[in-house]
This record gives structure tokens, sequence and C-alpha cells, in this order.
């Protein structure tokens, strides 16, 4: 008898152990294999001239984007989240555009209708970031700032710290370390601990795509960073922690300046108080851009 429910006990183990493997499988290719989401309608719809454009990262991936001139020299580029596409970033443009900003959106790899099928989230995502201040220097090369949500927050601050052509950077809910994310998103979303449940998943996207989540962390960035920064943190965020853009602040090594929204979730601060959302970033840009674009200086 005792044997008989050793044999059951040990297939029920192998089981278990199986559904963990099956399900790490599916969440590592949910994870990083996103689904290319649509771009919207360009920015004609609205009236505006733009160019379409496409240009190669260091992969040798073709990126894809929008660049919409402005009047005042002076270039964002915006920078998308995970799972999403240059529609995130040109949803929330209007406001930049109408203070006179030339604005450069695009699809990192992986996303929206530029090459690639994989997402590193926030490891070879800083080097796109990188083909496009490049891009976006030779198009006007008055001062650049960087405008990135979520991974693309993450992304910005990675790419800041080691380009001086970045005037300014400003980072909306990212997260500083993606091991840690990942864990408080696992424990969220499954209700279990992060240790030992979430090893299966992070060992599967390691042999998958040869990079470790612990890699990735952009409070280090943020530590190097000379460029002044606001980090943008909503107090209800439950995907990223408002700890994890604490730490970025707190982290952060040049000037910088915080704009904490109560009761905003991720990313959405912008929705939840656009009037203080807009002041903040366009007083922001207009301390640490606007001199260097009029005096045609270099920032």
């Amino acid at each position: 008898m005792l044997r008989h429910w050793g044999k059951r006990g040990l297939l029920v183990l192998v089981g278990l152990f199986g559904l963990w493997m099956a399900a790490s499988s599916t969440s590592e290719v949910l994870m990083l294999h996103p689904r290319h989401w649509g771009v919207g309608p360009p920015p004609s719809a609205r009236g505006w001239a733009y160019q379409d454009v496409a240009f190669k990262d260091p992969a040798g991936l073709t990126l894809r984007g929008w660049w919409i001139p402005g009047t005042n020299g002076a270039t964002v580029v915006m920078v998308h989240g995970w799972t999403s596409s240059r529609r995130e970033p040109y949803d929330k443009s209007q406001y930049l555009h109408d203070a006179g900003y030339n604005l450069l959106v695009f699809d990192l790899r992986g996303h929206g209708l530029s090459d690639g099928g994989y997402t590193t989230m926030g490891w070879r995502e800083p080097e796109d970031v990188r083909a496009a201040v490049t891009l976006a220097k030779s198009l006007d090369p008055g001062p650049v700032a960087l405008l990135g949500y979520s991974m693309g927050g993450a992304s910005v601050l990675e790419e800041a710290a080691g380009d001086p052509r970045v005037a300014a950077v400003i980072e909306d809910s990212a997260f500083s370390s993606l091991s840690s994310v990942v864990a408080a998103d696992f424990q969220h979303l499954t209700h279990l601990p992060a240790q030992p449940f979430d090893w299966a998943l992070l060992f599967v996207g390691q042999q998958d795509l040869h990079f470790q989540a612990g890699w990735v962390q952009p409070v280090r960035a943020a530590a190097q960073l000379r460029q002044p920064l606001l980090a943008i943190i909503g107090s209800a965020d439950t995907t990223v922690p408002p700890a994890e853009g604490w730490s970025i602040y707190g982290a952060a090594a040049g000037p910088k300046q915080l704009l904490l929204v109560p009761g905003a979730g991720h990313t959405q601060a912008y929705n939840v108080a656009p009037a203080a959302y807009k002041a903040a970033v366009l007083g922001f840009l207009s301390r640490w851009l606007q001199p260097a674009a009029a005096s045609g200086q270099p920032a």
C-alpha cells in the first residue's frame, strides 16, 4: 500500500513539474515573443506633416517609424513599452507637437512594423534607441531628449547613460531591475511566491535569447546618468511597483525632477492628471532643451 501511494505521489509530482514547465514556456513565449500590434492612423490624419522612416539597429534589423518635424529646433524621441508600438507615444504627443518639438516615434525590434520576432525587455533595446538618436541627429542637429514608457523608459535610461548626444531624459513608469519587476508581476498574477516559482520562466527565457534578466539594471544606468532626468511615477502602478521608480529617482546622479501622480496606474499618469503631466514635461524640456536650441549650441 505504501509503495502504491509512493508511486502515485511521484506521478503527481512529475505531472505538477511538467505543468509548471509548460506554463513557464508559454509565459516565456508571450513575454519575449510578443504579438506585433498595429501602429494606427498616420500623422496626416491629424493634419501633421511627417515622413516615414526606416533605419537599421546594430542587430541588422530594420526599425520603422515616423519623423514629425517641428519648429523649435529640438527633438523628442519617444519610445514605447513592452508589447506596444509607436502608437503608444504618438497618442500622447499632441502637446509636444503644439510646443514645436520635432518628434520621432518608432517601433522597437519585435514590435509594430519593425523587424524581429523577439524582445529582450531592455537588454538590447537601448541599441534601438541609440540608432533612433542617430537618425534624429541626421534629420535635425539640434538637442535631443528621450521620453520612454515602461520598458521604453528603462531603455532610454540605459542609452542616455552612455550617449552624450542626449540632452535630457524622461522616464515614465520604468522598472529599476528586470528581475525584480518580473518577480513582482509573477507574484501579483499567480499569488505564488516568486522564489522559486519564477525560476523556470527566467531559465527558459535565458536559454531562448541568451541573456539574463539580472543584466537589465536601469537603476545602475541612472546612477551613471549626467543628463537631467524627469522621473514619472503612478502611485497605483501594480505592474511596476512605485518603489522601482523611487529607486531610479534616488540613484540618478545628475539634475533630477519627480512627478508623482496619486491614483495613476502603469503609464497612466498622462491620462489621470493630464494638465500636471503636460506642465511638468514641457517645463522640464523648456529648461533643458530650449536654451540650447535657441542658441544653436550643442546641449
